[in-house]
Parts: C-alpha cells; structure tokens; sequence
C-alpha cells in the first residue's frame, strides 16, 4: 500500500506543477494583454482624431468655395478689361 500511496503522490506532485506551468502562462498572457492595451489608441485618442478629420474637411471644403468665388471673380474682371480694351480701342491678348 505504501507503494500506491506513493505512485499517487508523485502523480499529484506532476499535476501540480503542470497547474503551477499553466498558471504560470496565464498570468504571463495576460500581463503582456495588459501591455498592449496601454499602448492601443483609447476612445478620447479616436474622437480626437475623428475631430481632425472632421476639421481638415470642412477647411478643405472652404479652400474650395473660396477658389471657386476668386475663380469667378477673376472671370469678371477678364470680361471688364476686354470691354474696357474695346472701349480705348487697345488690343487684348490673353
């Protein structure tokens, strides 16, 4: 009996440390988890960024209106110095 008891101490001595090497993984996977989410981008780090966007569109949305309005400005003037060359009978060239 003696010989039993210690087959199945040996054996609960081998289940043991293989609990003790899972454990072990466990906590090591989850400290390096813990690591990665501290370096991810948060919530406030993706609203920041959306509000850039957002920022650099609606500039990029007045750059074009404005180029549109001197385009046309610059249209208008072109017309008036043509009539105005016509007026002083002075040769355009453009």
């Amino acid at each position: 009996m003696g010989n039993d008891s210690q087959n199945t101490e040996n054996r609960l001595d081998k289940i043991e440390k293989q609990l003790d090497n899972i454990a072990k993984s466990l906590i090591t996977g989850f400290d390096s988890m813990n690591k990665q989410f501290d370096t991810k981008a948060n919530n406030n780090d993706l609203q920041r960024v959306l509000g850039l966007l957002d920022k650099i569109s609606k500039d990029i949305e007045i750059s074009e209106d404005e180029r549109l309005v001197m385009s046309h400005q610059l249209t208008r003037i072109h017309d008036w110095v043509e009539k105005a060359a016509k007026k002083i009978d002075l040769e355009f060239a453009h």
